[in-house]
């Protein structure tokens, strides 16, 4: 890879005087936008907003412009599907079921919103991974510094679990862990760093570690050993079976090594443990992995009642006249349902949505993994890249999803579709440089 950093030649001026061009403007807005994600309640969704109405005019203004050559168009056409298939399917429900709610349009437009970014961002060929190894460094050591350096700021934490105004302890450990990977990933990726840019990348990776194990949410900590395998045995091409089963040997003596050095770590999957026997063997349901399961199986028997459009978005179903389901509750898992959910994406969806919910959300993870998996392999180092950047983020929001409703809140779409668009442009669009050549 060349060590020239992609962006330098996208900030460029046309004259002296003159503004930044719009692919610069754009690379600015995800910069800031990222950077202060953490610290600052409804940034990113006001930069989406921005960047959005950005985008639409300089694809109105450029709408009798030629496509590039080197966008391949096909895959992403489907990423923007993806990015579209929430709302559609939130307007089909509510169209069929003849109910409007619109507070649940929320999360689906913005990424609307990022599917125009999207588009607007491959148009003008803006590769982000550059820019991004700073502002994702300096966002994760900003999200520190207010957590534990802000007078104040302990009266957020939930207990011990450290939290901020904005995010409690679950999507801080989410949001940072994914922040910090991208971080790893990024050492090197546009080329021979320089020596201070790879310490910082370095930090910024080791201090969102060390804040997503502080907020003792284990949905964050699974991401952990999943996204450093995918960098060492993917990003950095272990091809050898016998290397690919001593990191994964590395992997797990670390993951061991964690729980029985860490209080915090021991303490929390021992928990996690006992919850699941206790539910498995005499039925406790009012633990914190009882309630999740519990809540796994109400709603898939919601869904098998409702199948195509599913319940709707007013209110949620009245249990109590449904004996199979309600043999399955308790006031605490009751409580849960109504006021948090149903702590699965996919599942919480299917019980809204029907098979829309259902089909929407396997387009929202499928596609964007298919997608970055394909650009993974690709033999372009920019595609390349920006291929495993997209899967940390895509593979983190996954097994985020599994525990929790991750796109019930505005800056969480905010921030998965941003960052999809942000990757899935470059890694959609063939380099025409040589210097960009593996």
């Amino acid at each position: 890879m060349s060590s020239k950093l992609p962006f330098t030649q996208t900030l460029r001026l046309s004259s002296p005087n003159a503004p930044l061009e719009p692919g610069a403007a754009m690379l600015v807005g995800l910069g800031l936008g990222f950077t202060l994600y953490f610290v600052a309640r409804g940034w990113l969704n006001a930069a989406v907003v921005l960047l959005f109405f950005f985008a639409t005019w300089q694809l109105y203004v450029e709408r009798r412009e030629p496509a590039l050559a080197a966008v391949e168009r096909k895959p992403l056409l489907w990423l923007v599907a993806a990015l579209v298939s929430p709302l559609l399917a939130v307007l089909a429900v509510q169209l069929l079921r003849q109910e409007f709610v619109l507070r649940y349009f929320d999360a689906p437009l913005r990424f609307l919103m990022c599917a125009v970014i999207l588009w607007c961002l491959a148009r003008r060929r803006v590769n982000f991974a550059a820019l991004a190894g700073v502002a994702f460094p300096v966002a994760v050591i900003l999200c520190a510094g207010m957590i534990f350096l802000l007078p104040g700021a302990s009266r957020y934490f939930w207990g011990d679990r450290v939290a901020t105004y904005f995010m409690d302890p679950l999507s801080l450990s989410q949001h940072v862990t994914i922040a910090g990977f991208l971080c790893l990933f990024l050492v090197d990726a546009a080329g021979q760093d320089a020596t201070w840019l790879r310490a910082l990348k370095y930090i910024g990776f080791a201090v969102a570690i060390g804040v997503a194990l502080s907020t003792g949410s284990r949905s964050g900590w699974v991401m952990m050993p999943v996204l450093t395998a995918l960098w060492l045995i993917g990003f950095k091409r272990h091809n050898s079976m016998l290397r690919a089963l001593v990191v994964v040997a590395a992997i797990l003596s670390v993951c061991v090594g964690a729980y029985f050095l860490s209080q915090v770590v021991h303490q929390r999957v021992d928990l996690a443990v006992r919850d699941t026997t206790e539910y498995f063997t005499h039925g406790l349901r009012d633990t914190s992995i009882g309630i999740r399961l519990s809540l796994l199986e109400i709603n898939w028997l919601l869904f098998l009642q409702h199948p195509l459009v599913g319940w709707g978005f007013n209110g949620t179903p009245d249990i109590a006249s449904m004996p199979q389901v309600a043999a399955l509750t308790t006031p605490m898992v009751e409580g849960y349902r109504i006021h948090s959910g149903g702590h699965n994406e996919l599942m919480q969806n299917m019980m809204r949505m029907g098979v829309f919910g259902l089909a929407s959300r396997l387009l929202l993870f499928l596609v964007p993994l298919a997608f970055f998996a394909r650009a993974a392999r690709s033999v372009f180092a920019t595609q390349r890249t920006n291929g495993y950047l997209g899967l940390v983020v895509v593979v983190g929001y996954t097994l985020a999803g599994l525990s929790t409703e991750v796109f019930n809140l505005i800056y969480a779409a905010s921030y998965y579709g941003l960052l999809v668009a942000a990757f899935g442009a470059p890694a959609a669009t063939v380099p025409v440089r040589a210097d960009s050549e593996p």
